[in-house]
C-alpha cells in the first residue's frame, strides 16, 4: 500500500485484488493488527503531504495540486483533514516552513540607529 500511496484509486478493493484475497479477508487481517485501511491511508497521505510542505516550502505547487498528487480527490477535504491532524491548514504550515528555512536576518545590536559611534 505504501508503494502506491499517491494513487487516488488505491482502495481496499485494489489492495485485496493485488494480493488475491477478498476485501473482507483484507479487513480481517488488518483488524487483527489494529489497522483500519481508510484511517491508515489518510494518515500516511497526510504525513507525506506534511513532509513535502516542510521540505519544499518554496515550491510553486499549489496546495490543491499537492493534495491531488498524494491521492486526495478534494482539495477542501484535504485542507480540513490536514488542519484536524496538524492544527493548522496546509498553507499556514507551508508559510511557517518558509519562515523556518529562510529566517529574516536580525540586525546586530551595535547597528541600531540609536547607538552612539
Amino acid at each position: 500500500m505504501r508503494a502506491r500511496l499517491a494513487e487516488s484509486d488505491l482502495t481496499p478493493a485494489s489492495v485485496a485484488a493485488a494480493h488475491h484475497i477478498s476485501v473482507r479477508h483484507l479487513y480481517t487481517v488488518l483488524a487483527r493488527n489494529g489497522i483500519c485501511v481508510g484511517t491508515w491511508l489518510r494518515t500516511e497521505r497526510l504525513e507525506a503531504c506534511r513532509l513535502e510542505l516542510s521540505r519544499c516550502p518554496t515550491s510553486t505547487m499549489s496546495i490543491s495540486a499537492l493534495a491531488h498528487r498524494w491521492g486526495f480527490k478534494s482539495a477542501s477535504h484535504f485542507s480540513r483533514s490536514f488542519k484536524a491532524a496538524y492544527g493548522r491548514p496546509p498553507r499556514a504550515w507551508r508559510t511557517a516552513a518558509q519562515a523556518a528555512h529562510h529566517p529574516r536576518p536580525t540586525p546586530h545590536p551595535s547597528a541600531s540607529p540609536t547607538a552612539a559611534p
